[in-house]
């Protein structure tokens, strides 16, 4: 026969439940463990985006934060500057009315004769973006040498069919019909007009009193006349009839008349 002694039997009952309640205390300490650990790698990996941040943010404050303007080389040691302004008023009451006018220009340089000694101020294409109300307008911006000049040169440019450009609207597409040197928003007799310039030129201007670099900053004024543009002969040209287009780019070139030393970029010539 067989017989459970009960002090045996309550000792081995206790021990299993022992047993049990340890296993249990075990898994959730693992468990507790296993918590901690993701934590602990979630807060490094938060602390370490945290660095990259902040590594990013002193890097960008400790570098250049000075602004380049699309027109000039925005470098701090430009010593001489181009301006422009549209000179003579337009007092025909049937001259077309100008709400707009931009050119894109080239190969900037000042030149001293006899020596046909010259230096850039800005080669790449920029725009002039005329102030048709007649106010001065800085354009770009170089570096010169010492030096006495007396020609300023330059380029109504019309852009190559893959040549970057600071402005889109001088190149519809690739076509020599589709790309613009010169562009003139108004209206004539009522009606809205459009005239773009499909053509280069050069442009040579002699500078009646010569101009020294190298002592100090310099800014240099261009003077067009407007007033030019569409006329011939006295008679005022239609920007919409295409059979005006080789007087008016003929114009345009030649309304480009004067230059001179203007350091407070008052549209006067200075005293060098």
């Amino acid at each position: 026969m067989f017989v459970i002694n009960e002090a045996e039997y309550e000792h081995k009952n206790d021990k299993i439940i022992k047993n049990i309640n340890e296993g249990n205390f075990i898994s959730k300490a693992k468990e507790r463990i296993k918590m901690r650990t993701k934590k602990s790698i979630g807060t490094t990996i938060l602390l370490g985006l945290l660095f990259v941040v902040l590594l990013a943010f002193t890097s960008s404050c400790g570098e250049d934060s000075s602004v380049t303007n699309s027109n000039g080389n925005g470098n701090g040691s430009d010593n001489t500057t181009l301006s422009a302004k549209l000179d003579e008023s337009i007092t025909s009451a049937n001259y077309p009315v100008i709400t707009e006018a931009k050119a894109l220009i080239t190969e900037v340089e000042l030149e001293t004769e006899p020596s046909g000694t010259s230096h850039e101020i800005h080669i790449l294409p920029v725009v002039i973006y005329f102030n048709t109300g007649g106010q001065i307008i800085s354009v770009t911006a170089g570096n010169l040498p010492a030096g006495t000049w007396n020609k300023i040169k330059l380029k109504i440019h019309k852009p190559e069919d893959t040549e970057t450009i600071p402005d889109p609207e001088f190149r519809e597409g690739t076509s020599g019909n589709q790309r613009y040197s010169f562009i003139i928003k108004g209206t004539y007799n009522g009606s809205a007009f459009v005239y773009k310039s499909r053509k280069s030129a050069s442009i040579i201007i002699n500078l009646g009193t010569p101009i020294n670099t190298g002592n100090g900053s310099r800014n240099i004024t261009l003077l067009v006349n407007p007033a030019l543009w569409f006329m011939n002969n006295g008679n005022i040209l239609d920007p919409r009839n295409s059979g005006n287009d080789d007087i008016i780019d003929d114009n345009l070139k030649n309304s480009f008349k004067r230059a001179f030393r203007d350091d407070n970029k008052d549209g006067r010539p200075d005293d060098n």
